[in-house]
């Protein structure tokens, strides 16, 4: 499995870095992205991507660096690229509602030329195309889901979404071959954020179990302190991750 982190910044695109998108490739069957950033469109664009070969877009949650970029990709598929095959879109109780709300505020009455096929994760995981997911509850908002995914037989790669420095966090990294991780801060907020803080990585990173450890959701000095420190690996836009 390749994952091309597409954008690894945060809401604010902190150091000129793209909201959150990532790009599964299974070197088969097609492409999966997770979350789509209102930068979405752009950073896929940026990079090449043929949108046509998307099969499934999959969500953590409903903030607009997360999805936000979901009806700019819409649009272009449509118009643009004529697609016709339907769309799936993937994601935490309340998907479908939440994105036909997105796009009824950003295109009132804008009908597309292609079918959106809405699912809601189960809680027992999912076989999309030739990945295997896995949602766990993620303490952010209170749809917030994070994934584990892997293709059969082959190694695992899990995703945060925005999340708070706690025990769901860790269940849903333990073992994985390679963890994908939002680093928002330097300094945990009173009362806290249910964002990670580099505070709360120092005093406990032996707690994320992963074989690899990338932090993302940063900026350009928060990402430097880290590499100092020796805490992991940072993303940056266009980084590929051979899982």
């Amino acid at each position: 499995m390749k994952v091309t982190i597409l954008g690894s910044g945060n809401a604010f695109n902190s150091s000129g870095r793209g909201h959150a998108t990532y790009l599964l490739d299974d070197g088969a069957e097609g492409l999966l992205l997770l979350d789509a950033g209102a930068t979405a469109l752009y950073r896929l664009q940026q990079e090449q991507v043929d949108l046509l070969n998307i099969h499934t877009i999959l969500l953590t949650h409903f903030h607009g660096d997360h999805y936000g970029g979901l009806p700019f990709i819409w649009i272009e598929l449509s118009m643009i690229r004529g697609r016709t095959e339907p769309l799936t879109i993937l994601g935490p109780a309340g998907v479908e509602a939440a994105c036909r709300r997105l796009m009824e505020c950003m295109y009132p009455g804008l009908q597309l030329r292609f079918e959106l096929v809405f699912r809601e994760v189960k809680s027992q995981g999912e076989r999309d195309g030739a990945f295997h997911v896995k949602p766990f509850a993620i303490s952010h908002k209170a749809e917030s889901t994070g994934y584990r995914i892997w293709l059969e037989g082959g190694r695992s790669f899990a995703f945060s979404g925005d999340s708070a420095f706690d025990e769901k966090l860790f269940a849903l990294m333990d073992g994985v071959d390679t963890a994908v991780i939002e680093l928002s801060t330097v300094l945990q907020v009173v009362p806290p954020s249910s964002h990670v803080a580099l505070e709360e990585v120092r005093a406990g990173r032996y707690r994320i179990r992963a074989r690899r450890v990338i932090w993302t959701h940063i900026y350009d000095k928060l990402a430097a302190m880290v590499r100092k420190e020796g805490l992991g690996e940072t993303a940056h836009d266009g980084m590929v991750l051979e899982v």
